[in-house]
């Protein structure tokens, strides 16, 4: 029974008890939307790449084989709410090729990037997450991500991730009704349900959207 804990802990599910506990609950449950995006990797070792990334074992991952910065692009089809990035980083194995920083950048495409953020990792073992959502914990509308590996420990050249997990909340607080306010087709006036009229910052979230509206 301890084994299948572990293999629980470690596996594709595994990033369940440590996302953070301040999940909004109209954001709740967060579910992984990995398989919604089209993944690209800068470089992979013959048999170290995607399937391996998204694989349920942890004994497989992705090894880049070429220059740095090592990078993951993922597209989605369509708007996209995201919240977390979560990664599976195993120091006591990988060693250098753990990656010591990582940067995520999101947006419409790579030349339209409104978020980005760093975090380090001191010898990383097991799940971690990079919290992507706004000032205002709310999940962000992407079209793009780009995980960049900016250093691993010691200098280490190639770099080894033996998951990475996309989450997004199961219903988006963007309905088809509030889509006017995001630029996106057959938007009409938003439901009161979902947006919080008495949020502060709800103007800015009006100006944002229609500042990408009139970038379209």
């Amino acid at each position: 029974m301890e084994v299948d804990e572990t293999k629980r802990a470690e596996g594709s599910c595994g990033w369940i008890p440590y996302t953070p506990n301040n999940i909004h609950p109209k954001d709740q449950p967060l579910l992984d939307i990995s398989s919604q995006a089209i993944w690209c990797l800068s470089s992979c070792k013959n048999g170290y790449g995607v399937d391996e990334l998204m694989s349920d074992s942890v004994e497989k991952y992705w090894q880049s084989d070429g220059p740095q910065p090592h990078t993951i692009h993922l597209e989605f089809q369509k708007k996209t709410d995201v919240a977390m990035m979560m990664f599976y980083l195993d120091f006591k194995n990988d060693e250098s090729y753990t990656p010591s920083k990582i940067q995520v950048k999101m947006g419409s495409s790579h030349q339209d990037i409104f978020f980005r953020t760093t975090q380090s990792f001191n010898e990383p073992q097991g799940w971690t997450y990079i919290d992507l959502r706004d000032k205002n914990k709310r999940p962000q509308r992407v079209f793009w991500i780009q995980i960049q590996v900016i250093q691993n420990h010691q200098n280490g050249r190639d770099t080894h991730i033996r998951h990475v997990r996309v989450l997004g909340p199961e219903r988006s607080r963007v309905s088809p009704t509030n889509r006017i306010f995001t630029g996106e087709p057959h938007g009409t006036f938003p439901d009161p349900n979902i947006v919080d009229y008495e949020d502060e910052d709800f103007a800015s979230f009006v100006d944002h959207s229609l500042i990408h509206l009139s970038l379209r």
